[in-house]
């Protein structure tokens, strides 16, 4: 029996372009987080721990 192919939905025109806009936004921002609070803290609990 077969399994039926269903469609893609495809973004077209001013929604594409949104979609676009907010994903290179998202990505400009994704560096912006630092860790080094988090890091320091687990490397004085690493050590503590002589690992």
């Amino acid at each position: 029996m077969a399994i039926a192919i269903k469609t893609v939905p495809v973004l077209k025109e001013e929604a594409a372009l949104k979609f676009n806009s907010a994903a290179e936004a998202s990505i400009a921002q994704k560096s912006s987080i630092k860790f080094s609070k988090q890091i320091a803290i687990s490397t004085k609990i690493l050590a503590k721990a002589k690992i």
